[in-house]
């Protein structure tokens, strides 16, 4: 009730608006819900249901106290398997991981960096990670396998499950991305709590630093003649001082899962909002090409943004998943999602902001920048299994559509253009601008249409699995209000093949290899070029992987190698005249790497989960060769994780975490005097959480110090970006049970 109170007392326009679509969501998602559920009862002819499918987490194969999980569904198409049967680098957390590891105003960045292929910025404040060296934005990730469902700052975790990483382009698996989402790294999928076969009802209150608090309720149940149905509720709402000088955060968020499981058909649908209004949150800074030098790191807890910057999230989201079996081996599927986002920042960065001397001083031209973002997707398709002679052959086929289409101030004009000025040791000085919004017109609308289609053959004896499929899709993207493109349209189109390989040495060692490969969405050439008006070819990923799995008693062992090629535009001048240039995709960046992990427990107190990674980025093609050789910024060649749990009895854990970034190069290409290293950085997290009993209810109290030594450190953000790391930050949350 805490919670619907706050959420009930929102600015009165704002909430007018809210309710009513929340209104509609929920209801809509119930008539659906019904709909659906009616015609898979139907299709069932009042068979008995089975509830199979409901299954708490420790049916599912987790390791290190119920961190991780070792079976689960593999992106869209593959099924639920078993890690030892999966040939490709994939990793599931579980709620439980998440609760720990995710430190307030960060998500659940924490917590994803425990997979050695992911990297996360230690002071980024927006949903972003790095997965094999190359960006995961929030946007390209998926929830409940459909993409382009989540966005872009702080996505909350408080109604997620688990989390999976799948590593590499994996387009083929994984299904169609929306625009703005290329998956060239890998993919994150979310997927949502659902109700249990036993009815739960949690509250949760938290505190950490600054007097962050969090109110937070996670109720489920199902119901029907056996069970059938379901129903989970989450809601949040989270506000106060983060650590960092000047900043501010206020969360809320509501979201509803209705389900349905019988002995043919699953259902899902899921619905939600969310609301994120922040204040100086971007702690982050470009170097100027004078720069030739790091400056001294300032205090961490010391604001790098104007503290009357602003950004304000809305995001309204609902996913529909149905599955119908209709013959002994043989279902269809459908998967729906529609996501809304409306973004105003007092921050956006016309120019960039840049350090301009080694004193502290910088510069930037900024604007506010309202951006509105809906996206629209459909996908349907078939899979089964049958025998080909004694072997199993386990396919899919699906066929997808989808609908980004985006709105914000397409030409700024000069008088809503702020100039910038500061010193990352004394702050901003520049005071708060008026300003006249420039108006909002639709930039563009973009349309992909694919499809795909994945076999699977397993010998008779089931110790040899080939993976092999293709996927297809092409790409229509209008500008409607561009001045410099108004009518124009981009058309492009791509196939990108995969296979993979798994073999079983024994029931509990399995090696795997893959080739997986992905596109971007091509575009027009702007004008300037030889070529203007050209559109350019889908931009090229490419992986091959060679791995190795080990199940140990409650251990798993991985250890994998690799190497990415991704193709990149380059600048090419014309032989005949040099003065001209031609815009193509010429250029190319290999990363090669190795990753080892191993997860699970040391004895019946011990618990590990740990990674190190190694990663050898470089740039093969640049433009003329000027930059052939050099290193692709922003890459550490190490990093690393080591997460210790200790269990003294049944009721205490201690936690323990260290967390090692490696030595990190920007600043290298040629127009720049000399690189740049980011210096190396060792971070330690502790805790402890305690079940016990408060007024007859069980509670677990956790608390958890990120940061202990309150370290000072830069931390890199891509070629030419640097950061300063979050303060110490303490978290305190009691959980209790109903």
């Amino acid at each position: 009730m805490i919670i619907l109170t706050m959420y009930i007392k929102e600015r009165v326009y704002y909430e007018m608006k809210t309710e009513k679509l929340l209104s509609a969501a929920v209801t809509l998602s119930l008539l659906l819900s019904a709909s659906v559920f009616s015609g898979a009862y139907a299709a069932e002819k009042i068979k008995q249901y089975d509830l199979s499918e409901i299954v708490v987490e420790a049916e599912r194969g987790n390791l290190a106290g119920g961190m991780m999980q070792t079976k689960q569904k593999v992106g869209m198409f593959l099924g639920e398997k078993d890690t030892l049967d999966v040939p490709l680098h994939e990793v599931t957390f579980t709620k439980q991981a998440l609760d720990v590891y995710s430190q307030p105003g960060r998500g659940m960045l924490d917590t994803l960096s425990l997979d050695p292929a992911v990297r996360a910025s230690h002071g980024s404040l927006d949903t972003s990670v790095s997965i094999r060296g190359l960006s995961s934005h929030g946007m390209k990730w998926t929830l409940n396998g459909v993409p382009g469902m989540s966005h872009q700052m702080q996505m909350p975790y408080n109604f997620v499950d688990r989390v999976s990483v799948i590593a590499g382009p994996s387009i083929g698996i994984t299904g169609m991305s929306t625009s703005m989402s290329t998956q060239s790294g890998g993919v994150v999928d979310m997927n949502s709590k659902k109700a249990q076969a036993e009815a739960n009802a949690d509250f949760k209150l938290g505190w950490s630093s600054n007097n962050y608090l969090t109110q937070a309720i996670d109720v489920g149940q199902r119901f029907g003649k056996n069970k059938e149905y379901g129903i989970r509720i989450n809601a949040m709402n989270a506000s106060g001082d983060l650590t960092v000088d000047g900043t501010h955060d206020l969360q809320r968020n509501f979201y509803i899962n209705l389900d349905r499981v019988g002995k043919h058909s699953n259902t899902n649908l899921l619905a939600g909002y969310d609301y994120d209004n922040e204040d100086a949150r971007s702690n982050t800074i470009s170097l100027a090409g004078n720069m030739n030098s790091l400056p001294g790191v300032p205090n961490n807890k010391k604001n790098l943004s104007p503290t009357w910057s602003n950004d304000t999230y809305k995001n309204w989201t609902a996913v529909l998943n149905h599955e119908q079996k209709f013959a002994d081996h043989m279902s269809y599927f459908v998967n729906a999602g529609w996501h809304k986002e409306d973004y105003t920042s007092w921050l956006q960065q016309w120019s960039g902001r840049s350090l301009i001397n080694a004193n502290g001083d910088y510069k930037g031209t900024y604007t506010q920048m309202p951006v509105y973002h809906s996206t629209h997707y459909f996908g349907a398709g078939l899979k089964g299994d049958f025998k080909i002679g004694d072997y199993k052959n386990e396919y899919a086929l699906n066929i997808d559509r989808s609908w980004f289409r985006r709105a914000r101030v397409n030409n700024v004009t000069d008088a809503n253009k702020y100039t910038v000025t500061g010193n990352i040791y004394t702050g901003c000085i520049t005071p708060k601008p008026n300003i006249t919004w420039d108006p909002i017109t639709k930039q563009y609308t973009t349309v992909m249409t694919g499809w795909s289609l994945i076999d699977t053959l397993t010998t008779p004896d089931g110790k040899l699995a080939l993976t092999a499929g293709v996927h297809h899709h092409s790409v229509d993207t209008s500008h409607n209000d561009d001045k410099k493109a108004s009518g124009t349209r981009d058309q492009s189109s791509a196939t990108s093949p995969i296979w993979g390989l798994t073999y079983k040495v024994t029931p509990n060692t399995s090696i795997y290899a893959n080739h997986t490969e992905t596109f971007s969405e091509g575009g027009t050439v702007s004008p300037g070029y030889l070529n203007e008006g050209e559109t350019i070819p889908p931009a090229k990923t490419k992986q091959n992987e060679l791995g190795v799995k080990i199940k140990s008693g409650d251990f798993l062992h991985t250890l994998s190698a690799f190497k990415n090629t991704q193709q990149s535009s380059v600048t090419v001048p014309d032989s005949k005249n040099p003065l001209k240039s031609w815009y193509t995709l010429d250029g190319e960046n290999e990363y090669k790497g190795l990753e080892y992990s191993a997860v699970g427990a040391l004895t019946d107190k011990w618990d590990v989960i740990f990674g190190i990674a190694y990663m050898d980025a470089e740039k093969k093609k640049t433009q003329s060769g000027l930059n052939d050789g050099r290193k692709v910024c922003g890459i550490p060649k190490w990093s690393g994780d080591l997460a210790l749990t200790y269990k003294p009895d049944k009721a205490t854990k201690l936690i323990s975490r260290i967390n090692y970034t490696g030595k990190t190069r920007i600043h290298d290409t040629n127009k720049y005097a000399m690189p740049i290293n980011v210096p190396s950085i060792t971070l330690l997290d502790l805790g402890a959480s305690y079940d016990t009993k408060i007024a007859g209810y069980d509670t677990t109290i956790t608390a958890m110090c990120y940061n202990v030594f309150n370290k000072d450190y830069w931390y890199s953000n891509g070629d030419n970006s640097i950061g300063v790391g979050a303060p110490r930050n303490f978290m305190v949350t009691a959980n209790f049970k109903f």
